[in-house]
């Protein structure tokens, strides 16, 4: 039974750990990361805002009560004074209804703009979330894949400069060969201790976003090819993020409730009319009652109230001068945001274009690099080729394999880059990309 268990143990010991993916990240980024906790909050927050216009225009109702010590001393001329004590009790109730007020009408329309921006907001977010994640995710996986080519390329390295020293013992190549590798050799060494650095750095973003293991994820299969932009015109999602764009969409809100704010100020002397209905008590007690004893009066009244503001002091009028200025300022913004979105579109329609591109070529090119190694190894064998060409021809090698993998993170993330251009980038993007994961 011991044995057993002892077996069992080591198989579950000796089983890989797990490897998280894409959207597994994205799943623990969403339950971790402080910033989008941050917008989740602020989006509660911006919700209410709805709630305070709706407010604006209901029945506002108040009560209000008081407790009293009264103490009066009457002294008529040519005669003694009289005094009287007593308590004093009351409440009032009092409701009034807004019928006509301008300004609250544009103040409710303005919040419920503030929880659509609110809403934008978020949205905005959660795709930057998303970018965030997909960017550390894939900064892992290069840095690691640059740890592997500079310990490939050591490896490689070290085995010349062996030979190297050994042709040079039995006098079949120069010194030349020798001191080639063994700067070579130490040249990379230099490298590997820079890649293990960025690796550790990279590593550590990762785990501050998502709180997950960062030694174990997926990496790119071979399984995927690449394909260019659907629909392949960059005019098309231009027009895309000009219509669909969440940064522009949330500015264009910002510009609306600039201008509902002018009209706040425009609206404010204008007449308001409020219906008003309140109902009270008041008790009298002991010297200030009439009766000597406890006596109550109740009152209660319903009208209209007309409100003509006349002057404030110059406050609306700075007000509206500044609120023109605000909207002025927001316009501008907008602007600024349609402008960088459709470069940003371009940059990105571009990265997924010449990315897919790009990455059939480096394929090839690595096909074309380690034929030529083989074939450098052979000829330094037979001796046309010297140790420095095979450590030329392995650089090359190395190198176009580490721009392959790069070039393949940098395609898929342009590919999110280009699908938040227009404010499509949703959990299907992510799943979409996932399909390029696996060993």
């Amino acid at each position: 039974m011991k044995k057993t268990l002892i077996a069992l143990s080591m198989a579950i010991l000796s089983q890989p750990l797990f490897a998280a993916d894409l959207l597994e990240s994205w799943h623990a980024a969403q339950k971790y990361d402080a910033n989008f906790a941050a917008a989740r909050a602020g989006l509660d927050a911006g919700r209410e805002k709805a709630e305070q216009g709706k407010a604006l225009l209901l029945p506002q109702i108040s009560l209000s009560g008081n407790a009293n010590r009264n103490t009066s001393e009457y002294t008529p001329e040519n005669s003694s004074s009289v005094s009287s004590n007593g308590n004093n009790y009351g409440y009032g109730l009092k409701l009034t209804q807004p019928i006509y007020r301008a300004e609250a009408f544009a103040g409710a329309d303005q919040l419920k703009k503030q929880t659509e921006q609110a809403e934008v907001i978020f949205r905005v977010a959660e795709q930057d979330l998303i970018l965030r994640v997909a960017k550390a995710y894939f900064e892992v996986l290069g840095s690691e894949e640059k740890v592997k080519q500079t310990k490939a390329q050591k490896e490689a390295v070290a085995q010349q400069l062996a030979q190297a020293k050994k042709s040079f013992e039995v006098g079949v190549s120069t010194i030349t060969d020798t001191d080639e590798a063994q700067a070579r050799f130490d040249a990379i060494n230099s490298a590997e201790i820079a890649a293990h650095n960025d690796m550790a750095i990279k590593r550590n973003a990762y785990e501050q976003l998502t709180q997950l293991n960062p030694g174990h994820l997926k990496p790119i299969s071979n399984r995927q090819q690449p394909t260019p932009p659907q629909p392949n015109d960059m005019n098309t999602w231009l027009q895309r993020s000009e219509n669909g764009s969440l940064v522009i969409a949330g500015q264009q809100l910002g510009l609306d409730i600039a201008g509902r704010e002018i009209d706040k100020y425009r609206l404010e002397n204008s007449p308001t009319l409020d219906l008003t209905a309140s109902y009270g008590d008041t008790w009298n007690s002991a010297g200030i009652s009439k009766s000597g004893g406890l006596d109550r009066t109740g009152s209660g009244q319903i009208g209209l109230q007309l409100s003509i503001p006349l002057y404030t002091g110059g406050d609306r009028s700075s007000k509206l001068r500044e609120a023109l200025a605000k909207k002025e300022q927001q316009r501008q913004t907008v602007e600024a945001s349609r402008r960088d979105t459709a470069q940003f579109t371009k940059q990105a329609f571009l990265g997924v274009s010449s990315g897919a591109a790009q990455i059939v070529a480096l394929q090839q090119a690595l096909k074309s690099s380690e034929s030529s190694l083989a074939s450098t190894k052979l000829g330094r064998e037979v001796g046309v080729r010297t140790t420095i060409d095979v450590l030329n021809a392995e650089q090359t090698y190395f190198s176009t394999r580490y721009d392959l993998t790069v070039a393949r993170y940098t395609y898929l993330y342009a590919r999110l880059q280009l699908a938040a251009t227009s404010g499509e980038l949703s959990e299907k993007d992510l799943n979409s990309v996932n399909l390029w994961l696996g060993n």
